[in-house]
């Protein structure tokens, strides 16, 4: 037939395909066309004429769906005559490999039948001809056989008609007989020697971006001499020893010399492909896109249909997704055989894409502050659920299965947002929560983003363009939030009917009458005067030395020898002889911090009571602080330790807790979780942690910031702590080092600054811009941006509320 005619078969549009004898990858094909049928809903592929209808164009535009089978079903199309003109003559064309299961088939006409190797439905055949027929012994009697008399025997089927027919033209003399000439003239059409550097023709075939054609020639030469895996072994064929081989025809020799002829033109496309890709970090999403669906499909071109059935059902690619347990229901065997099956079809699809792992995940962890699903749009759209997809992205990243998922599904306690809004006006940017959380709970950028926009979906926060409103706050976060807009503080009625107002609770406040305990029991309000209230926010505590305060308290005691006194009688008595404190200040310190310097206050019926309990020793909590952290599996919450205590403050607790730290008894591992060294750091490498570490004072003299180890250990050993768990490292390992720190800064040379703040205060110019001060403080110390921006932010407040005071 000539391949070039146009033949008009819309007559046989109502064939249908199942009565066509075709050849494997059409059958493929035309199942991937069905499984796109169930998702799009737009190809009923049943008839000639279905296929016929397909544009390629159009078919191309379907997700998953690569250059493959669009070269395939032009291919199709073109040979659907061919297949009818068979259909109509009864002989069909069947693969080798359909009839064969050895490629060594040596035989002639006196061969007996019984010594071919057969698949098993040609061996059901010739128990078929052997029960209905006699003497049919050899190769030549198979011949022999009479179409028409053996489909009117017993018991023979059209199938049974059908293979025997195929058989035959298989065992036919003329290709018992087949002259050589045709194949010996095929020599005038090689190629002149190839030269190829070794590592060209050590290039596994896997690797090179062949077409379905090509493939279907390897495939038909691993059928006929075994595997062929590099280009060395292609180029090693010989097309005219090729042609000799059992149901080889003219047309695969062809190929094959195409093949041969072709290779260095893949290789040279491999190799740009590698240049381009190998060590490019950066690269265009709607590349990665395309690229991976094409590498995709042409790995599973590779697989036997029950790979391919396994790989996609378990994927959830372009078919519906199935378990284990429903793929080896299917296939009748185990759901562990399936898990093995699995395992390598998972591996081995790595060594079919052009984007080496490592670099396509360099690419994505660029982008998971980002919707992946609309930037690789036409993959995504290969899977019924975001889940299928990012764990199929994972498969191709290497990446452990869930830490993808992990990120992009991130999932943030609402408490430690909430806690930010205790402290900060809404709308509150987006960036400062960021960093927060980066900074102080040791989350990647991306996990953070994610983990915000999880928190807006279950209707936690509010996300606009201004920033970030809270929703659903609890009582005590409702008050300190409406506190945070109030630097002199509010009565409880406005603060009541101000919450009411902007929706801030998730439950209605009294406006009519005051329910004290979500405000005396605050750790982010105190009482600053008769009935009002002020966010501790507004107090700068370090400006007061809360020991001397106690301690001028407790000789006040001792001078008068009195065991109780009233705080307000004391505050007037002694006003001017200790450092200036307005009185509800102190009553407040006292309050908080008093019961660890043996002062018991009682602030009921207005009566701010104070008094010495001269039975009970002087005793300091640090030793159940201790104990509970070393009797506690996990980490603990501030607010878990303050639980324990007998004044059931965070405040107190923290007083506590940030002794501790400076003596290295415990150790911070989020911004407001603890736990002891030993257990902090037995289960890292800390050694691996420091080596990184050094590595970053090693570059210069400056002054570093935590932060900085916590980016970098994070990025270089994968890891996902808080910057406060490298700090604490550092410092059990200070004195050895050499270094010199000041809270959160370490350096190799004394510190000059008590704190970013203090360096602030020092450098920066408050006439300058937020980004100039930035860069000031940049010389001066090695700090993230996240910190920097906090920094210059805390000291303007400072500032505007130093002015205001």
């Amino acid at each position: 037939m000539d391949e070039n005619a146009e033949t008009d078969i819309s007559e046989y549009y109502q064939t249908p395909l199942s009565s066509l004898a075709l050849p494997g990858h059409y059958n493929k094909l035309i199942k991937r066309i069905k499984n796109l049928n169930s998702i799009e809903e737009r190809f009923n592929v049943e008839t000639v004429g279905d296929i016929v209808e397909i544009e390629p164009n159009q078919f191309s535009c379907f997700k998953g769906v690569g250059n493959h089978y669009i070269e395939t079903l032009i291919e199709l199309k073109k040979e659907l005559p061919y297949f009818l003109n068979n259909l109509k003559q009864e002989p069909h064309f069947v693969f080798i490999e359909d009839i064969f299961t050895s490629p060594y088939n040596s035989y002639d006409f006196e061969t007996p039948i019984n010594q071919l190797s057969l698949s098993p439905k040609y061996q059901k055949l010739i128990k078929r001809i052997f029960a209905v027929m006699d003497n049919i012994v050899t190769v030549q009697d198979i011949i022999n056989i009479d179409v028409a008399s053996f489909s009117k025997l017993p018991a023979v089927g059209k199938l049974y008609v059908t293979l025997l027919i195929n058989l035959q033209n298989i065992l036919s003399p003329e290709k018992l007989n087949q002259s050589n000439s045709d194949v010996e003239a095929l020599k005038k059409d090689l190629m002149p020697q190839i030269t190829l550097t070794t590592e060209q023709l050590e290039t596994p075939l896997n690797q090179l971006a062949l077409s379905a054609q090509f493939q279907r020639v390897i495939k038909r030469i691993s059928t006929a001499i075994g595997n062929v895996n590099t280009v060395q072994d292609i180029l090693n064929i010989d097309p005219v020893g090729f042609s000799k081989l059992t149901a080889v025809g003219t047309k695969y020799v062809y190929h094959l010399m195409d093949l041969q002829k072709s290779l260095p033109s893949f290789l040279e496309a491999q190799a740009q492909k590698s240049a381009l890709f190998k060590d490019k970090y950066s690269i265009e999403f709607n590349e990665i896109d395309s690229i991976l669906i094409e590498d995709v499909e042409g790995y599973l071109w590779t697989l036997n249909e029950m790979k391919m059935d396994i790989a996609l059902s378990r994927w959830g690619f372009n078919q519906q997704h199935e378990t284990l347990e429903e793929v080896a229901l299917r296939y009748n065997i185990t759901r562990e055989r399936i898990r093995q099956l699995e395992k390598p079809i998972n591996a081995n699809l790595l060594l079919h894409l052009t984007i080496n792992p490592k670099v396509l995940w360099a690419n994505i962890r660029e982008k998971m502050t980002e919707d992946l699903t609309v930037l690789l749009p036409n993959l995504a759209k290969c899977f019924e659920t975001d889940k299928l997809f990012y764990t199929f992205i994972e498969i191709c990243c290497r990446v452990e299965s869930g830490s993808i998922r992990k990120i992009i599904f991130t999932e943030i306690k609402p408490k430690i947002i909430n806690s930010l809004f205790c402290i900060h006006s809404s709308p509150i940017s987006q960036e400062i929560i960021i960093n927060e959380l980066m900074s102080n709970y040791g989350y990647s950028r991306a996990s953070a983003i994610n983990g915000v926009k999880q928190l807006e979906k279950l209707n936690k926060i509010e996300i606009t363009e201004q920033g970030i409103f809270p929703k659903k706050l609890g009582k005590i976060e409702a008050t300190a939030h409406v506190l945070t807009f109030y630097p002199s503080g509010l009565p409880w009625k406005d603060i009541a009917r101000i919450v009411n107002k902007k929706c801030y609770s998730s439950t209605l406040f009294n406006e009519t009458r005051m329910i004290q305990n979500y405000l005396s029991d605050s750790e982010y309000v105190y009482l600053c005067a008769k009935g009002t209230y002020r966010n501790l926010k507004f107090i700068d505590f370090e400006q007061f030395d809360i020991p001397e305060i106690m301690q001028h308290l407790l000789d006040y005691f001792k001078k008068h020898q009195i065991i109780s006194l009233h705080l307000h009688d004391y505050y007037y008595q002694a006003k001017g002889q200790c450092s200036e404190i307005e009185y509800f200040t102190l009553r407040h310190l006292v309050r908080e911090y008093g019961e660890e310097y043996g002062l018991y206050f009682n602030g009921k019926s207005n009566v701010d009571g104070v008094s010495l309990d001269q039975k009970l020793k002087r005793v300091t909590q640090t030793d159940v602080i201790i104990k509970m952290l070393n009797e506690s599996k996990f980490a603990v919450t501030m607010q878990e330790i303050a639980e324990r205590l007998r004044s059931k403050s965070t405040n107190h607790a923290a007083f506590y807790i940030n002794n501790l730290m400076e003596e290295g008894k415990v150790v911070r591992v989020d911004k407001m979780v603890y736990t002891t060294p030993e257990k902090a750091f037995s289960n890292i490498d800390t050694k691996a942690i420091m080596q990184v570490i050094k590595d970053i004072m090693g570059i210069s003299d400056i002054i570093v910031e935590a932060d900085v180890f916590r980016e970098y250990v994070n990025l270089e050993i994968n890891l996902s702590y808080s910057k406060y768990i490298y700090a604490a490292l550092v410092k059990t390992q200070i004195k050895e080092l050499g270094w010199y720190r000041n809270g959160n800064l370490f350096s190799k040379n004394a510190i000059p600054y008590n704190s970013l703040i203090d360096m602030c205060k020092q450098l920066c110019n408050p006439e300058l811009s937020n980004n100039q001060n930035v860069e000031i403080i940049k010389k001066a110390v090695w700090l993230t941006d996240a910190v920097a921006a906090d920094a210059i932010q805390q000291w303007k407040w400072q500032m505007n509320r130093n002015g205001s005071l």
